[in-house]
């Protein structure tokens, strides 16, 4: 090292500590001040859905959502009910419903944790934020139209069921963040 580099090294030290002699001298602390740490904000708990609550086990990914009358109110008027459908992985069909085959319902109709089974396997419709699929008429979104004019309108307070009305294609999707090893959609021709 350079006899100029090290008297410049030796002066620097030198005035360190005079300054740290100065501090303690007028009343100051020997540690140097330390940055306040930001304050920590809570990690929110996820509020548990009622489906995580009382369904096990867990349904796998969805296959498809089936679509079908439930019941006819004339001719222009019906509701339609859906029904997600899943792949049969690690023998779920066998053991959460008693079937067997490639894919099956999530649970029986009926069973206590039926409706949160199904609500897990679907998730929230985009347009209510209700628990179940999103409803479509030839692929435009359930509107609150009056009785007489074609379309579909959501249900008043049942998700998976809508009322449609008239001819046309109606769909029922899942959510796009639910997991999904077939069609998102189930689709019905209503004539």
């Amino acid at each position: 090292m350079s006899r100029s580099r090290s008297f410049s090294r030796a002066a620097g030290l030198l005035v360190a500590a005079a300054a740290l002699a100065a501090s303690v001298r007028c009343g100051g602390s020997s540690t140097p001040p330390t940055q306040p740490s930001p304050p920590v904000s809570p990690t929110p708990t996820p509020t548990p859905t009622p489906a995580a609550l009382s369904c096990n086990p867990t349904p796998p990914p969805l296959y498809g959502i089936r679509v079908k009358i439930h019941e006819g109110e004339g001719s222009f008027r019906k509701t339609l009910d859906s029904r997600p459908l899943v792949v049969n992985v690690d023998n779920y069909c066998e053991r959460a419903v008693g079937l067997s085959g490639a894919f099956c319902v999530v649970r029986r109709e009926g069973e206590p944790d039926a409706a949160d089974c199904d609500r897990m396997a679907v998730g929230k419709a985009g347009d209510t934020g209700r628990w179940g699929p999103t409803w479509y008429w030839d692929g435009k979104p359930c509107t609150a139209e009056g009785e007489t004019t074609p379309g579909c309108r959501n249900h008043p307070s049942e998700q998976f069921l809508v009322i449609a009305k008239g001819p046309g294609k109606y769909a029922a999707c899942a959510s796009p963040d639910v997991p999904v090893a077939g069609d998102r959609c189930g689709e019905l021709e209503v004539q």
